[in-house]
């Protein structure tokens, strides 16, 4: 039977050596997170429903541009809640530490936001409707 061979280290050098893998791996997961996701690719669903909006409120350039972003709203589309929470984070800044799209995709999601509000008014009691007087 062989003998096994040890070389000596320090404390310093294997908690050095710990701390060097540990940054390694955390840089992996981290650039794991950011790396681009595979729905780049405009899905036939959404073209169709860009196709199905008015003229004024199809987002083309966000289409083009961001189709993840134009997929993720055409499935929320018909989830009134869930669509309008999702326009609303991609036209106001809650966070503070963005640093917007492009004016003309700004543009078409504001117009967008504009149309989903018109098909989508809040509900509204039948006092809010009365005129009054005050």
């Amino acid at each position: 039977m062989k003998s096994l061979e040890f070389e000596k280290v320090s404390i310093a050098d294997v908690r050095q050596e710990l701390e060097s893998q540990k940054k390694q791996v955390d840089a992996r997961a981290l650039a794991a997170q950011r790396a681009p996701q595979n729905d780049t690719v405009l899905l036939d669903a959404t073209s169709l429903w860009i196709a199905g909006l008015p003229v004024e409120a199809r987002p083309i350039a966000l289409a083009r541009g961001f189709p993840r972003i134009a997929n993720t709203i055409a499935e929320r589309w018909r989830r009134v809640a869930r669509c309008e929470e999702f326009l609303d984070s991609l036209v106001i800044d809650a966070r503070g530490d963005r640093k917007g799209f492009p004016p003309e995709i700004a543009l078409e999601l504001t117009a967008l936001r504009s149309y989903y509000a018109e098909l989508h008014p809040p509900n509204l009691s039948a006092w809010d409707l009365v005129a009054r007087d005050d």
